[in-house]
């Protein structure tokens, strides 16, 4: 497929077998705005390249994902992500404080963020120590609930998040005199926490794809898998597994842009930090069938950068996507505004 187009987006066509084993064509595109200090939204003349290959924050086998690989086939939600720093409102040092994600009758996601805190064995039971007072807490799964512990052959990670603070088995437990604990998590759970009982993974960024409960829907590769159907994916495979975002930030149905976003907990100037994203919607146009629908391409990822929010500046990533079935008829197209 040849793909254009007079928008500022970058764009990209490939193929693909379809859960019903047929190749079609994937079109993306990718476009990112910008919110300025008077308030308006721009585009991005020049958007950045679509990634090709994951980003970690440092060895894959057990850091975060910092940049999910673009070149997805279909996402059946959109992937809402948030990247930056929870900041208490005034810059008041605070031992805690709830972070709040909200698309208004579509999404609510709640949590806290607390302050460095240490798991102390004293002499007859744990106790969790007092958060440090903070102003400013990462969003990054490295503070929230998992990560590993032992050593060498002994060495167990937390599958739903290996980068994370606070996991410990028993062995390892009798044998410790302290536990950083989880900065980000449930409130509830914070209040109930125990060393060696298991909490939720919060977060806002994307999860890797090695990590539960995102890798289970890769499907089952086994010996039927390789003799029958390699290079296709397993038949047992869920689109979702290319959903990246957080399971709460995952959106159903897609958004459409022009949606409001509101932040709490993410400002030292605004208790609440609304945003709008850009309205844009995109098509593709076949031009050598010039009578043919268009096809209306999904908003399927909302990647929100508020690291310079209290400066009045977000920068807005989102991508687009559409399956082609006919790819002839869209062997030239063009990508238009929906």
């Amino acid at each position: 497929m040849k793909i254009s187009s007079d928008l500022p987006i970058a764009h990209t066509a490939f193929a693909h077998w379809h859960t019903d084993d047929r190749e079609v064509g994937i079109v993306v595109a990718k476009a990112v705005f910008e919110l300025t200090a008077d308030g308006k939204t721009r585009p991005r003349e020049t958007p950045p390249a679509l990634e090709m290959a994951d980003v970690f924050a440092g060895e894959p086998a057990h850091s975060a994902l910092v940049t999910e690989q673009e070149i997805a086939p279909f996402k059946p939600k959109t992937d809402l992500v948030v990247r930056g720093m929870a900041r208490s409102f005034e810059e008041r040092p605070r031992t805690d404080w709830p972070v709040v994600i909200e698309v208004p009758d579509v999404l609510h996601y709640s949590f806290h963020v607390r302050g460095p805190a240490t798991w102390l064995k004293p002499a007859f039971r744990w106790q969790l120590s007092q958060p440090e007072p903070v102003t400013e807490v990462p969003l990054i799964y490295d503070l929230a609930y998992g990560g590993r512990c032992g050593e060498g052959e002994d060495e167990v990670f937390f599958d739903e998040n290996p980068a994370g603070t606070g996991f410990v088995t028993e062995d390892v437990f009798k044998s410790v005199e302290s536990i950083a604990a989880p900065q980000i998590g449930l409130l509830a759970e914070f209040a109930a926490a125990e060393p060696t009982k298991p909490m939720s993974v919060v977060g806002t960024m994307p999860l890797a794809k090695t990590w539960l409960p995102r890798r289970s829907l890769a499907g089952t590769f086994d010996a039927a898998w390789e003799r029958d159907r390699h290079p296709r994916m397993p038949s047992d495979y869920d689109l979702a597994f290319w959903n990246a975002a957080h399971p709460r930030l995952q959106i159903k149905p897609h958004l459409k842009g022009d949606e409001y976003i509101n932040l709490t907990g993410i400002s030292h100037k605004r208790e609440t930090v609304t945003l709008r994203l850009p309205g844009a919607q995109l098509a593709l146009k076949s031009t050598n069938s010039p009578d043919a629908d268009m096809i209306a391409m999904k908003l399927d990822t909302v990647d929100l950068d508020i690291d310079k929010v209290d400066e009045g500046r977000v920068s807005m990533t989102m991508l687009w996507r559409a399956i082609v079935p006919e790819r002839d008829t869209f062997f030239n197209a063009e990508i238009v505004r929906g």
